[in-house]
């Protein structure tokens, strides 16, 4: 058997995700790594009839495109798979051990690996008869802001599937959790608001509204208004500006306390985005204003996992956004800001914070630069395709001046991203 969260589904959901076969992806990690790889390693390690040494884990993350923490947690989730079926096997062997003892064995063993994706790890769960302890509790929430730092970089379809039995797992569990009750709660809205968002990353927006309802449903039910803001920040993608706004400012007032600095940072920064979609631009100053002030005190890395996105070059392509619809004067500069906070990042923010300064550069007057960056984030966009990211490009294809030969051309490259 496979780890439902190991290293076989990674890379196998990574290659498929890319169009390569097995053959494919051992050429193009040759490529890149300069080692010769037998596609026979391809099969072990997708069947995890091998695990991948230390020694790979490098050449695996550069070749498929992922963090090489992302691969050495898939490793050890693969590991620790195999540790708890041959245990279970061996369970099976004793008859000391009586029916009891061996369902609330499976039941939390599989829970404390936070591996209870397959339909048997389901039943098992959902059998196992003592209340959830500190322990799995700690280890639940745990593997839930992993997914968190996940999306950054895993493709939001490999990733909802990973969602999906995580949320079945956390429900199960609720009803029998006694005093970890609010804490799986917590963990169970936070997944199913990013469930939403990975949907909707997908343009199934039906699915990203249910989740995100359930999401803020389970905040109010937990006691924890961040939840909610949560979910409607993320819902507020999907509606009207002046719907959206409304959502913002309402979210704002669920972070207010203490350690949510960042949070209250995105959300007015959003609103701000909107307000300025809305044609106020007093409305649109004075939100970006709070939303500056807030990440001032903001320490996104010490706070939600939710919120770890959130550093300086998003706040800096929602100001670009923000001024580019306002046509502020200090636009360009805004943009270059971006650019250079934003560094190397090949996470998915780089999408948004590249499409944003592009925009910026081209609505400055500065068509060449924007050209520029606009190509950069093209490779971005169509290399972890997106909802958002395919809104952008076809926003950015409007938006090129024609008359400029370059331009001309990256829009023709535009229509062909959009038409793949």
């Amino acid at each position: 058997m496979m780890s439902p969260d190991g290293i076989g589904h990674l890379l196998r959901g990574l290659r498929e995700q890319a169009g390569r076969t097995r053959r494919d992806q051992a050429e193009h990690l040759e490529r890149t790594s300069g080692r010769f790889v037998d596609p026979e390693n391809i099969k072990r390690w997708e069947t995890e009839k091998r695990l991948p040494i230390p020694d790979w884990h490098d050449v695996i993350a550069e070749g498929y495109g992922v963090p090489v923490e992302e691969v050495r947690r898939a490793v050890v989730a693969s590991r620790r798979y195999r540790r708890l079926v041959s245990t279970s096997v061996l369970l099976e062997d004793q008859e000391e051990v009586s029916p009891v003892e061996r369902r609330e064995f499976l039941g939390v063993s599989i829970l404390a690996a936070g591996i209870a994706t397959e339909p048997w790890g389901r039943l098992a769960a959902a059998l196992a008869g003592p209340n959830v302890d500190s322990q799995v509790t700690d280890e639940l929430v745990e593997a839930t802001a992993h997914l968190f730092l996940s999306e950054h970089h895993i493709p939001a379809k490999l990733l909802a599937d990973r969602l999906g039995g995580h949320l079945e797992t956390l429900t199960a569990l609720i009803p029998r959790s006694g005093p970890h009750r609010q804490a799986l709660t917590i963990a169970a809205g936070e997944t199913a608001a990013l469930a939403g968002w990975a949907a909707y990353d997908v343009g199934d927006m039906d699915t990203a509204r249910h989740y995100y309802k359930t999401a803020a449903l389970a905040g109010r039910e937990a006691g924890h208004p961040a939840v909610v803001a949560l979910a409607m920040g993320y819902a507020s993608y999907a509606v009207p500006a002046d719907k959206a706004r409304e959502m913002l400012a309402a979210a704002q007032e669920h972070v207010r306390g203490a350690g949510y600095a960042a949070a209250r940072s995105w959300l007015a920064a959003r609103e701000a985005e909107e307000a300025a979609a809305s044609g106020d631009r007093e409305g649109a100053v004075r939100a970006l204003d709070r939303a500056t002030t807030a990440f001032d005190y903001a320490n996104p890395d010490a706070e939600q996992a939710w919120i770890r996105f959130y550093q300086r070059p998003r706040l800096d392509s929602l100001t670009v956004s923000t001024y580019s619809q306002l046509r502020h004067p200090d636009l360009g500069q805004a943009a270059e800001d971006a650019l250079t906070h934003l560094g190397d990042d090949d996470s998915k923010v780089s999408i948004a914070v590249l499409s944003d300064a592009a925009t910026g550069y081209v609505l400055s007057g500065d068509v060449d630069q924007g050209v520029e960056v606009g190509r950069r984030f093209v490779d971005a966009a169509t290399t972890t395709p997106t909802t958002m990211g395919r809104q952008r490009l076809a926003s950015m294809a409007a938006l090129l001046p024609q008359q400029h030969s370059a331009a001309r051309d990256l829009t023709e490259d535009i229509r062909a991203a959009l038409a793949a």
